[in-house]
């Protein structure tokens, strides 16, 4: 496995063994832990962190991001913005601050929104297809800002400027990465992003997407690296993997069940559709594997990405192995307990990968591989 980058996922919330309980879990996300976090993910040799974006979580991730990013040392964070919340020539010169504060350290994970019904609850109305118009101006706006010289005009169906300028550009190109698995989202991806994010799926839907996105960036001249976000549990043994699996939502509320249950007929994106029907497969089955070591137990308690790759540590390297075999680059994983499992993977899988980016530094630029951002 060569030129791999791993990242892993800071999260923002109360962290602990179990998920889906109603009483908050016991690790509290202070500045000290979360730098901690990152440290630790450095340590054990992964680039970067990513931090989700949700209004409604325990902190607000862009504020906190940079107090983490002051705080810590080793890795950098991959930091989530949902295109509706802010001004593009705004958050272009947020980004930017932040990226020539820690040079090497931030990139940034454009989401558009999985849920009408959450998107509301923050004022914004958008259906789906509006939504990917407007994100595909955000993009192309950051890129214009970052780094066109001079006065900019834009005259979008989203955003309109006259004359604006951002100054100082960011001392070294800023990461976009992206992910949707409806053809929209593909066609952004395949123009604007550096690396097109899969939520874990089922082989052949991952196969798929991969080869439909290859043939959309021969369309625009460009070469779109590939990332896969999914949990991990990986134990000594696989019978201690999937024990402490089935741990994890041992103490699933039902009220949290129910809602998240009542939420599916609310959802209006592609790939957040694609989790569900792999867990209702999955519980149809009994054990909850989708596929031989993926597993999607995490998607009974929480929303988003719900499968995780189980196993031993060989199990876990070879299945790694399988997507890099059909072009997958970029890994971002996560566990829980998020500082626990970033430790076991290190100490148990790392080694079975070759190829660990930057490790001493943190972060690399993934233009050094190839990838060039395009206006």
């Amino acid at each position: 496995m060569n030129d791999l980058d791993f990242l892993w996922f800071c999260t923002l919330q109360h962290d602990g063994e179990y998920l889906g309980t109603t009483e908050l879990p016991p690790r509290q996300p202070t500045l000290e832990s979360i730098a901690n976090l990152i440290d630790t993910a450095g340590e054990q040799g992964f680039s970067s962190l990513l931090t989700a974006t949700n209004y409604h979580s325990y902190h607000e991730n862009f504020t906190v991001s940079a107090a983490a990013l002051a705080r810590s040392r080793n890795a950098g964070l991959l930091i989530a913005v949902r295109t509706g919340m802010f001004d593009a020539a705004i958050y272009a010169k947020m980004a930017a601050t932040l990226a020539n504060l820690f040079p090497g350290r931030v990139r940034i994970n454009i989401v558009t929104g999985s849920s009408s019904a959450e998107n509301a609850m923050y004022g914004d109305y958008s259906p789906h297809e509006q939504r990917y118009e407007r994100t595909f101006e955000f993009m192309k706006l950051l890129r214009l800002f970052w780094t066109q010289d001079g006065p900019i005009d834009f005259a979008g169906k989203f955003y309109n400027y006259k004359g604006s300028v951002l100054e100082p550009k960011p001392t070294q190109p800023i990461p976009l990465y992206f992910g949707g698995a409806s053809e929209p989202a593909m066609r952004i991806a395949a123009e604007l992003a550096d690396v097109y994010l899969i939520w874990g799926e089922p082989f052949e839907m991952v196969q798929a997407r991969v080869k439909r996105m290859n043939e959309l960036s021969l369309e625009f001249g460009r070469k779109v690296a590939y990332g896969l976000r999914t949990h991990v549990v990986v134990r000594e043994t696989e019978s201690q993997a999937i024990a402490a699996a089935n741990h994890m939502i041992s103490k699933v509320d039902p009220a949290v069940r129910e809602n998240f249950v009542k939420s599916y007929s609310r959802l209006d994106s592609t790939g957040q559709t694609n989790q569900v029907n792999m867990l209702q497969h999955a519980l149809e089955r009994g054990d909850l594997f989708v596929e031989p070591h993926l597993w999607a137990g995490v998607g009974v308690a929480r929303s988003g990405v719900g499968v995780a790759i189980v196993g031993d540590p060989k199990q876990v390297a070879a299945k790694i192995q399988s997507y890099v075999d059909i072009g997958i680059k970029n890994f971002i994983f996560s566990g829980y307990p998020h500082v626990d499992e970033c430790r076991r993977f290190g100490e148990l899988v790392m080694p079975l990968v070759s190829g660990r980016i930057n490790v001493s530094s943190g972060s690399r630029s993934l233009y050094d591989g190839g990838v060039a951002p395009t206006i």
